[in-house]
C-alpha cells in the first residue's frame, strides 16, 4: 500500500518532501505513483481552515520526488488518493512522538569513482532503540568523502480511534553539515567575587586595586551550531568588537578642555605602567593601543589568539562539551572592557537570523549585535539603522574581512572547510550541468545558507525541469525557473500546464499564508482575490480545475468578476462578463440612467466601475445583473438612435420647399371703353 511505502519529512515550518528513496526495504515494493489530493487544517477533525493545498498528478511526479507547502499553523495533512486510500500526516515535536518510532536518515551523495552520474539520495532507516543521533553520526561518517548533505527525523504510524492510518512526523533535523550557521551571543554573569593575589604594587592606588581582584570581566558566550570547519564561512566574515566609550568620553573633554585653555589630563600608558612595576612583561587588564574603537577579524583570532588585532579581547574555544549537533562555543574574553564601554560582533555580510542574542534579541541592524557593560551586568542594546556607530564598526570588520591569516593553523583549517565546500560544488555542478542540457539560462550557486531540504529541492527542479515537454518547460523558464519553483513548488507546477490564465504568470509567496492552491494559482496570474474565500475543499478544487481549464477565466478577470465553484453560476457569469468588459459601454449606461433619472441603476453601474478600477472583485452571482442593466441602457439607446435616424430619414424624403416665383395675380378686367372694345 502506498501510505507505507512513501517517504515523507517535514522541515518544522511549512514544508513537506514525499518521494520513494533507495536504501530502505519495501514489502512489497511500491508500483506506480498514486494521484494524490492533499487538504491541511488546523485540527484533527479537518473543520477548521480546511484548505487544498496541493494536487499531485502524473505530471508532479515526474520530479521524482514532490515538495508540498502547507499553511504555517496547520498541522494536519491528509492524502486522499483517486482509489480511496487515505493517509492523515499529524506534524508535531519530537516529545510527541511514541517510544517506539523510528528513525529515518536521508543522505545525499556523490557518485561513485567521482563519475559524472547524478548525486543519489540514500534512505537508511534506523532501529526504534538506542541513541539516533549517535547511529546517524556513525552512518555519516560511514559514508565517506562522498557525503554532501544529510538529515533526519522520527515517524511513527498508528491508527486512529476511528480506524484511519495516521503517520506521526517530528521536523527534520540536519545531521551533516550539522547546522547552518548561526552566530547565537549569550552574555556570561560577571564575577563579582575576589581571588586570592599575593601581588605586591609600587602605589598604595595600585595594590588596593590589586586586593579587589580588579574590575569584574565582561565575557560573551558565542555558540555556532556547526564545527568551526563547517562555520568558516561564517567566523571569517565576523569580527569582535569593543568600543571604549570611556575613552572616547575622555577624548572629548580633553578636546573641551583645550579649546577652553584649561588644564587636560595625561592617561597612563603600558610603559608609564611597566616602568612604575620594573616589570617590563606587565601586562594590565587593558587595551593597549589608543583608539577607542578596537575591531578583530573572529577567525582570525581563533587561530591566532596572539594576534595584533586583539588588544583588549581575548578567544578561545570552549572546553565545555556540547551535545552531538549541537555545534561548538567560543569564549570571548573582553578584558579590556570597562563600566559603559560597548562589546559584541559585527558581520557586514550578515542576513536575517545570521547574527543573534539570547535568550532574547533585541533587534536593529542585522550586521552587529551589541552589549553595553553596565554596574549590574552586560546588557543587550538594540542600536538604531542610523546609528553612526554601526556605519564606524562595518567599515573596519570589512577591511579586516578582507585579510587572510597564512599560519599552519590557517592552511589546515581552510583545507578542512574546503573539503566540505568542494563536494557541494560536486553536486552543484552536477545539477547546472542537468539544466544546461534541458536549455535553462540559470544555474545554481554553492555558496550562501541551504534549508533543510535544499540538496533534495534542486534535485527535484531539475529532473521536473529535464523530464517536462519543451512547451512546460519553457513556461517553467518564463516565469523564473528555480526562483519560482522555490516560493511555491505547487503553482509552479500548475502554470507549467498552461492555462487561459497562464501567460506573463509570476510565482508570489503568499503572505498570509494559509490560502489554497486555487488561490494561490490566481494570485500568480494576476488575479489574486478571484477565488472568494471560506470555500470547503470540494469547491476548492472545482475552482481550481476551473482556472485551469475553463477559457471564460480570462473574460472574468477582465471584468473583475470572482470566481463561482458553481458551474451554473460561473456560466452565467462568464456571459456576463463578455458585456461587463467593455469599460466606455458601462460608463455609457451610467450615462445613460442618469438621464433617463434612474438613478438606483446608474448608482449600480457606478459602483461597479469603482470597485473595478480599485482592483476589487465582485461576486458571480450579482455580475449578471450588472450586465442586464447594461444589455438595457443599449436597448434604450440604440432605440432612441433608431428614433432619430427614422425622424432624420423622413425629413429627408420630403418635397423640398418651392424655390419659384410666386405667381403674380390676374390682370383687373378692363374698363370703359377698353371694356367695350374687348368685351368682358
Amino acid at each position: 500500500m502506498w501510505r507505507e511505502q512513501l517517504d515523507y519529512f517535514w522541515d518544522g515550518r511549512r514544508r513537506l518532501v514525499i518521494g520513494c528513496f533507495e536504501g530502505a526495504e519495501r514489502a512489497p515494493p511500491l508500483g506506480p505513483r498514486p494521484a494524490l489530493t492533499l487538504v491541511s487544517a488546523r485540527d484533527p477533525g479537518f473543520e477548521m481552515e480546511p484548505t487544498l493545498v496541493d494536487v499531485i498528478d502524473a505530471a508532479r511526479w515526474r520530479a521524482g520526488v514532490v515538495i508540498v507547502d502547507i499553511p504555517l499553523e496547520h498541522r494536519f495533512v491528509r492524502l486522499l488518493a483517486s482509489d480511496g486510500g487515505e493517509l492523515t500526516l499529524l506534524l508535531g515535536s519530537e516529545r510527541d512522538q511514541p517510544p517506539e518510532a523510528d528513525y529515518r536518515l536521508l543522505m545525499t551523495l556523490l557518485p561513485e569513482g567521482g563519475g559524472a552520474e547524478a548525486a543519489t539520495f540514500r534512505l537508511v532507516p534506523l532501529s526504534a532503540r538506542g541513541d539516533m543521533e549517535r547511529l546517524a553520526r556513525e552512518q555519516t561518517a560511514s559514508a565517506g568523502p562522498r557525503l554532501i548533505w544529510a538529515f533526519g527525523q522520527r515517524r511513527a504510524f498508528e491508527q486512529s480511534a476511528n480506524g484511519a492510518l495516521v503517520a506521526r512526523l517530528a521536523p527534520a533535523r540536519r545531521i551533516f553539515p550539522a547546522y547552518q550557521s548561526r552566530l547565537l551571543l549569550e552574555a556570561r554573569g560577571l564575577d563579582m567575587e575576589a581571588s586570592a593575589d599575593t601581588r605586591e604594587a609600587p602605589f598604595a592606588i595600585m595594590q588596593h586595586w590589586l586586593r579587589e581582584n580588579g574590575a569584574p570581566r565582561a565575557m560573551l558566550r558565542l555558540r555556532i551550531p556547526d564545527s568551526l570547519e563547517e562555520s568558516a564561512t561564517m567566523l571569517g566574515g565576523a569580527s569582535v568588537a569593543l568600543v571604549l566609550n570611556q575613552r572616547r568620553r575622555l577624548r572629548g573633554w580633553m578636546h573641551e578642555q583645550k579649546q577652553a585653555g584649561e588644564p587636560v589630563i595625561d592617561p597612563l600608558t603600558f610603559d608609564d605602567i611597566r616602568e612604575a612595576t620594573g616589570d617590563a612583561c606587565e601586562w594590565p587588564d587593558a587595551a593597549e593601543g589608543n583608539e577607542a574603537i578596537v575591531v578583530a577579524n573572529l577567525l582570525n583570532l581563533l587561530l591566532d589568539p596572539d594576534s595584533p588585532e586583539a588588544d583588549g579581547v581575548a578567544v578561545r574555544r570552549s572546553v565545555e562539551k556540547n551535545g552531538a549537533g549541537s555545534g561548538e562555543t567560543i569564549e570571548i574574553d573582553f578584558y579590556g572592557a570597562a563600566l559603559g564601554d560597548d562589546l559584541g560582533l559585527v558581520a557586514p555580510a550578515a542576513r536575517q537570523g545570521d547574527l543573534a542574542i539570547a535568550p532574547v534579541d533585541p533587534g536593529g541592524p542585522l550586521v552587529v549585535r551589541l552589549f553595553r557593560f553596565e554596574a549590574d551586568g552586560l546588557v543587550p542594546r538594540r542600536l538604531g539603522e542610523d546609528d553612526p556607530l554601526v556605519e564606524e564598526l562595518t567599515r573596519r570588520a570589512a577591511q579586516f574581512a578582507a585579510r587572510t591569516n597564512t599560519s599552519a593553523a590557517a592552511r589546515a583549517f581552510a583545507e578542512r572547510a574546503a573539503g566540505l565546500k568542494s563536494r557541494r560544488e560536486k553536486l552543484v555542478a552536477g545539477f547546472n550541468e542537468g539544466l544546461a542540457r534541458a536549455g535553462f539560462s540559470g544555474r545554481f550557486s554553492a555558496a550562501g545558507l541551504w534549508d533543510v531540504f535544499e540538496p533534495v529541492q534542486m534535485a527535484s527542479f531539475v529532473t521536473l525541469a529535464t523530464q517536462s515537454p519543451p512547451p512546460a518547460r519553457a513556461a517553467l523558464q518564463e516565469m523564473g525557473a528555480y526562483g519560482a519553483y522555490g516560493v511555491d513548488p505547487a503553482v509552479a507546477a500548475a502554470l507549467m500546464r498552461g492555462g487561459p490564465l497562464a501567460q506573463g504568470a509570476r510565482v508570489m509567496a503568499d503572505s498570509r499564508g494559509g490560502a489554497s492552491l486555487a488561490a494561490r494559482y490566481a494570485a500568480a496570474c494576476g488575479a489574486e482575490g478571484m477565488t472568494p474565500p471560506g470555500l470547503d475543499v470540494g469547491s476548492q478544487v472545482a475552482a481550481l480545475v476551473a482556472l485551469l481549464q475553463e477559457e471564460d477565466m480570462s473574460a472574468l478577470r477582465a471584468a473583475r468578476i470572482g470566481l463561482s465553484p458553481d458551474a451554473a453560476v460561473r456560466r452565467a457569469a462568464s456571459l456576463a462578463a463578455r458585456r461587463l468588459a467593455d469599460m466606455t459601454a458601462v460608463e455609457g449606461a451610467v450615462a445613460h440612467f442618469e438621464k433617463s433619472r434612474d438613478m438606483e441603476s446608474a448608482s449600480a453601474l457606478a459602483e461597479y466601475l469603482v470597485a473595478r478600477r480599485a482592483g476589487r472583485w465582485i461576486s458571480a452571482t450579482s455580475a449578471p445583473a450588472l450586465a442586464s442593466l447594461v444589455a438595457r441602457a443599449d436597448v434604450a439607446r440604440e432605440a432612441e438612435q433608431t428614433r432619430v435616424a427614422v425622424g432624420m430619414s423622413a425629413a429627408a424624403a420630403a418635397p423640398p420647399p418651392s424655390t419659384l416665383a410666386a405667381t403674380p395675380p390676374p390682370p383687373d378686367k378692363p374698363k370703359g371703353f377698353l371694356r367695350r372694345l374687348f368685351g368682358g
